[in-house]
């Protein structure tokens, strides 16, 4: 099975192709430009370097967020438009749970992947890595501040972080969490496009699942609202 999946949640715009769960093809960039400037030469980039054509693919996977809310539109409008034109089915994948699938960690030990939401939240879950590796989460997303996160995680146990909103809240951790708390590097802190495929294939394989034009909406972390910016209008990260 041959996945192209897409993701422009965050500053890093990324797209790969996936064939039976393993990246063949993966592309990052992050520039000045909107990513809409750059998705569909990044798209042609990866199937010109694989050598397919567009039926070839079985299925397209595309990350919901959160993030940005312009690139989270940008990907998704991108992937409604290539599954509308093309008939590929498409998969919506949590950002938060790409991001998750990213860290290999002991059955023991908790993942918490952070998304920074501004207003001194990040958004959050817990993860818990199976018997097969699979990461499974343990509880709701949440919006929550950093403080809030401290003192609610679970105990005894030692806890992998990672994501933009943990570094830029890591002292906070550190000290909260002490030796417990374990913050990733940054390399780790943006969704890979490979991931989202990954994840979109198993969804598919398990659930039969796919995701309708209508129906597939981005992840907000809360609702967003137009602020001024220096060069005018633009959006919160939602």
């Amino acid at each position: 099975m041959l996945i192209l999946s897409i993701d422009t949640s965050g500053r890093m715009g990324s797209v790969a192709l996936v064939r039976d769960r393993i990246p063949v093809v993966e592309t990052d960039l992050i520039s000045r430009e909107t990513h809409s400037r750059r998705l569909m030469v990044l798209v042609k980039w990866v199937m010109e370097s694989y050598g397919i054509d567009w039926y070839d693919i079985d299925l397209l996977g595309v990350g919901l967020g959160p993030g940005s809310f312009t690139g989270l539109r940008i990907a998704l409008a991108t992937a409604k438009g290539l599954a509308f034109a093309t008939g590929i089915p498409m998969v919506g994948v949590p950002g938060i749970d790409a991001l998750a699938s990213q860290v290999v960690s002991c059955r023991e030990d908790l993942v918490c992947p952070m998304v920074n939401i501004r207003r001194s939240q990040v958004y959050t879950a817990i993860y818990q890595s199976t018997d097969t590796g699979r990461m499974e989460r343990l509880g709701p997303y949440q919006a929550i501040s950093p403080e809030e996160f401290v003192t609610s995680a679970p105990r005894g146990r030692r806890i992998l972080l990672l994501g933009d909103g943990a570094l830029l809240y890591r002292d906070i951790f550190m000290h909260g969490l002490g030796k417990r708390a374990v913050v990733l590097p940054g390399h780790m802190a943006y969704v890979r496009a490979a991931s989202v495929g990954i994840l979109a294939e198993s969804i598919w394989q398990r659930d039969r699942r796919t995701d309708g034009l209508k129906t597939l909406s981005p992840i907000y972390a809360r609702p967003f609202e137009a602020v001024k910016g220096e060069t005018g209008p633009h959006l919160e990260l939602c």
